[in-house]
């Protein structure tokens, strides 16, 4: 699995790959999630809660992209363009959520979103590595 996120010289997350069939997953990151540190979070929790069984699925819609997770995998649909969908295995996605973690985390309103994060959601963040 080849992807890498990295920061344009305007300061956007963006990111390259060789492999086609990952186009979906990045857009999906860069354009919808964003450096929104809280919906990364909260993705990165829903994948976890889902692969260790205490959830069973989430349905996440953003500004062009439409997700449904589940054991099964992650399904991602544009909202704009019908031939832009994919399927990723769960444990797939998670690694490139992860890799996309480790971008925004060059920036020190990650440890202010974690702490929210925890208060909000009463738990600790499952995601290794703050």
């Amino acid at each position: 699995m080849t992807i890498e996120f990295y920061w344009t010289e305007r300061g956007r997350a963006e990111y390259r790959t060789g492999e086609d069939r990952l186009d979906c997953l990045g857009m999906w990151l860069v354009g919808d999630i964003q450096t929104d540190h809280h919906f990364c979070l909260d993705l990165l929790a829903d994948l976890d809660d889902i692969a260790n069984g205490r959830k069973e699925a989430e349905s996440w819609e953003g500004n062009a992209w439409a997700a449904e997770l589940s054991a099964e995998g992650v399904d991602l649909q544009n909202l704009w363009r019908d031939v832009l969908k994919a399927h990723y295995t769960l444990r797939e996605t998670q690694r490139v959520v992860e890799q996309y973690w480790r971008l925004l985390t060059d920036d020190p309103d990650r440890d202010r979103a974690f702490a929210e994060w925890e208060k909000e959601n009463g738990r600790p963040h499952p995601v290794i590595g703050r």
